[in-house]
């Protein structure tokens, strides 16, 4: 009977332990994210005199009616998604290779290295006029690549340092059993730099995804930022509201799908959370 008792105790603490972790799980991540969001609710609407139930019937117009042109909100969104897609992905396939290139030679450094770091500074917006000529009479093409530009510096900084911090000893070790610089490159420099790489495409793509707006306001006729930019000209500010906050919130899912896909592919790393 004693020894029954005995081992039902660790059960009873292990649960214990479960419903607090679950507890303290719940308010960190619902209860107190959703009381910020209704404080800053509160100001936004203290400030503009919008109610929830303005943006509320305004989202059921844009989702239902479409908006002046007759373009559902459902367009507006597949249109933002696209574009971002289509500037990042170009970003990651040039920002990654060219980051490998600069973090592994020295030479390349020398060479690219202060080009990269004058060219930086500029914030995206201040190549609009630029992205105009480049691509005359392609909106697309400009809107993508200011989207470029926002996520091409994070990912190629983030992956350059992360190649820098690989352990020398590696390398070396690597070409004492006669390795191949492609090997070596394969299987000790990019692995290693793998964390580096996952946060520069994360962060690129906030960036990128951030640099939206601007992007769309490029002459454009469909997207989340054109919607804002359309809306605000006429002082629709329940439309404009409903156009950030999806902004926001596919932002966040990205994100969060971002981390997931890190946490799968480095089971190794156990700092990344989701």
């Amino acid at each position: 009977m004693n020894e029954s008792h005995q081992a039902n105790v660790p059960q009873k603490k292990e649960s214990t332990f479960a419903i607090q972790d679950s507890l303290q799980w719940l308010i960190l991540k619902i209860v107190f994210p959703l009381l910020i969001v209704l404080i800053l609710w509160q100001l936004i609407a203290s400030l503009t005199r919008i109610s929830l139930l303005d943006v509320f019937n305004a989202l059921l117009r844009l989702t239902f009616e479409g908006d002046s042109e007759g373009i559902y909100l459902s367009q507006h969104i597949v249109a933002s998604v696209n574009r971002v897609t289509l500037g990042f992905l170009f970003a990651g396939v040039t920002g990654i290779p060219l980051g490998v290139i600069i973090g592994r030679y020295r030479s390349v450094d020398s060479i690219l290295g202060p080009v990269v770091e004058a060219m930086r500074p500029i914030p995206p917006i201040a190549w609009i006029p630029l992205s105009l000529l480049m691509f005359p009479g392609n909106i697309i093409g400009a809107q993508a690549f200011i989207i470029w530009v926002g996520a091409f510096f994070p990912i190629l900084i983030n992956t350059t340092t992360g190649v820098k911090r690989t352990e020398p000893v590696h390398i070396d070790v690597a070409k004492t059993l006669g390795a191949s610089e492609q090997h070596i490159l394969g299987k000790i420099v990019v692995p290693s730099a793998s964390p580096e790489i996952f946060a520069g495409l994360r962060i690129g793509f906030g960036i990128g995804w951030m640099c939206l707006v601007a992007a769309e306001m490029l002459r454009g006729h469909d997207g989340l930022g054109y919607l804002i930019w359309t809306y605000w000209g006429v002082g629709r500010t329940a439309e404009v509201i409903i156009g950030m906050l999806l902004i926001g919130l596919i932002g966040f899912l990205i994100t969060f799908a971002f981390l997931y896909l890190e946490r799968r592919l480095l089971k190794w790393r156990q700092t990344v959370s989701v």
